[in-house]
């Protein structure tokens, strides 16, 4: 049996950041993969760099980005203006949708434009589709925000909280539009974002680089937690710890200590295509692009435009349900066929990609959802088992988020 002061699990960007603010003291990092990273790790193939999805930085505060920089000092790193649109009714128009109803037709801006006017911005605790009709006018909900969600979330949103997207939904109301329109833009939490040209894998990198890396155990699984006795099982060994810190998804972590009652945790899943192609991209701005209509895929990224290099190289995520099954040729195939369909290419030809599904990708914020989520959290917490990231906490955050979440933990405790 083995001991460590904190016996961390998941070596992806909130493990590791915790790792990073106990490197001199006594931890030990436990990841079931070969490899360290979790969702933030990269793909190399014929001359292209992916990543699971679309990774980019941004952050919440100076702090956390001055540490970031700290981190990746020496790296290639680009500092992009966001340029996103929204693909409706044949034709792209600017992100956000709310912002840019004045790029509709004259008779839907009309129509939205009245509906926010007479949007009541409601209180209390709302399915998300009655939330937003409500906030931002049936208009824009139904032509955008509900039927986008809808579809990468895989479900209907009226089993969904009012507060599903948490900040990413950006607010609006008819005044907040009548000054945009004046030109006081504003701005929103990822009007530019770093990307390091050679891939999110590279602040695992530079974490890893800070860390001993004996102490993080690869290819080693959790199987089994007693919280009362302070012990880990793995698939290699049996851990005694002091303070435990979880990373892994809470859907996934519940089963480790027996808590079968986690029905209520509902996900989706996600197929990240990554694909790279034999010409450059026809538009040479863009970074990402929303589908809220037939087309298969709900968003497509450019990483040849945020990155700055030559050959087309895109990623394309599909949402599915949790449990469906997920065809990836199938799904290729139709991915090919839309985006020769909306011009983003011609005559181009596919020469390498890269799939990946995450599984759990968007997690389901629903009233019984949130409630079992906390007071498990809670009970974890008296027995010095702590949550850090997206998927442990069961919520929508960003990685900045979770490396904010690792530092307090690691001050706190």
């Amino acid at each position: 049996m083995k001991k460590a002061k904190y016996l961390i699990i998941g070596a992806g960007i909130s493990g590791l950041s915790f790792a990073f603010h106990k490197k001199n003291d006594d931890y030990i990092v436990l990841e079931k993969d070969k490899v360290c990273g979790g969702l933030a790790r990269s793909f190399f193939k014929d001359g292209f760099v992916w990543d699971v999805g679309g990774h980019f930085f941004h952050f919440h505060s100076d702090e956390t980005k001055m540490h970031y920089e700290r981190l990746m000092a020496g790296k290639h790193i680009r500092t992009v203006k966001k340029y996103a649109k929204v693909y409706y009714s044949d034709q792209f128009i600017d992100a956000p949708f709310q912002y840019n109803i004045h790029q509709l037709p004259t008779v839907e801006f009309i129509e939205c434009l009245t509906d926010l006017y007479y949007a009541d911005r409601p209180d209390g605790n709302l399915p998300f589709d009655e939330f937003v009709r409500r906030t931002y006018g049936k208009g824009i909900a139904d032509k955008f925000l509900i039927p986008y969600n809808e579809k990468l979330y895989a479900c209907k949103m009226n089993e969904l909280e009012r507060d599903s997207m948490g900040n990413f939904l950006p607010t609006l109301d008819f005044g907040k539009l009548m000054n945009f329109y004046r030109g006081s833009k504003g701005k929103t939490y990822n009007d530019t974002f770093s990307y390091p040209v050679n891939g999110c894998v590279e602040i695992i990198n530079s974490l890893v680089d800070y860390l001993d890396e004996e102490r993080i155990h690869l290819n080693e699984e959790v199987e089994q937690i007693d919280v009362d006795q302070k012990v880990v099982h793995t698939s290699k060994d049996t851990y005694e710890y002091e303070y435990l810190i979880n990373s892994c998804a809470l859907n996934q972590f519940v089963n480790f200590v027996g808590d079968y009652r986690a029905s209520c945790l509902n996900y989706n899943q996600v197929l990240v295509l990554n694909l790279g192609f034999d010409k450059p991209s026809i538009d040479k701005k863009v970074s990402w692009v929303y589908f809220p209509g037939k087309e298969l895929f709900y968003r497509i990224g450019f990483y040849n435009n945020i990155a700055g290099t030559d050959r087309l190289s895109l990623y394309a995520e599909i949402s599915y349900k949790a449990n469906e099954r997920i065809n990836i040729e199938e799904a290729l195939e139709r991915t090919l066929i839309d985006l020769k369909r909306i011009s983003v290419i011609d005559e181009h030809k596919l020469v390498a990609y890269e799939p990946y599904i995450i599984n759990p990708a968007y997690v389901h914020i629903t009233t019984i959802g949130k409630e079992y989520t906390a007071k498990f959290i809670d009970v974890m917490q008296g027995k010095d088992v702590h949550m850090i990231g997206r998927y442990a906490r069961w919520e929508y955050s960003a990685m900045g988020d979770s490396m904010e979440q690792a530092k307090s933990l690691a001050e706190k405790i």
